[in-house]
């Protein structure tokens, strides 16, 4: 339930913020025509209520990404993928689960997917509205514990690039 009134100097705020994170509190205070300090007040009433929030992500089409969908019964346990760099993320309804896969080709994303989830079809994004930036997984602090490269099919004959959490990893991005 929401907590907070937002009034049109809020929303205004946060319009603001969206289009260009990089203004400073002093601009945003020009334009909504109050005091830098109302404004930071204001920001840091909005942060703690979680309608505004920084997050730093990869615009997935600039980087030359691929993105694809795959959809699971709800019922699926999907924690094992939690730590694959290769999921975006898990967005769960009611009746379903759908994970986002990225890659640096659509080959790696099959391959993931047949390996990790025993899918064949899956559906790439051709096209986000706004742009899809999102956080990819950059830490190489956790170990793989399920692609085992070294004697995957996938990784032998050269259509995945291998998982970023390993030493046989041969693509560029991670």
């Amino acid at each position: 339930m929401i907590d907070i009134r937002l009034d049109e100097v809020d929303r205004k705020i946060i319009e603001l913020m969206q289009k260009n994170p990089k203004l400073s509190q002093t601009q945003i205070a020009r334009m909504v025509e109050l005091s830098q300090p109302s404004v930071s007040a204001r920001i840091k009433r909005l942060k703690e209520a979680g309608f505004i929030s920084v997050n730093v992500g990869t615009d997935i089409k600039k980087a030359g990404l691929h993105v694809a969908k795959i959809d699971f019964p709800k019922n699926r346990d999907l924690k094992e993928c939690i730590s694959c760099p290769y999921i975006l993320g898990i967005v769960e309804t009611e009746d379903a689960k759908t994970i986002y896969v990225v890659g640096e080709d659509f080959s790696s994303i099959e391959s993931v997917a047949k390996k990790n989830f025993g899918v064949d079809g899956i559906k790439a994004v051709i096209a986000s509205r706004p742009d899809f930036i999102m956080p990819l997984k950059m830490s190489k602090d956790e170990k793989c514990v399920s692609c085992e490269c070294e004697s995957c099919e996938y990784y032998i004959s050269g259509k995945c690039l291998g998982c970023p959490l390993s030493n046989y990893y041969r693509g560029k991005l991670w």
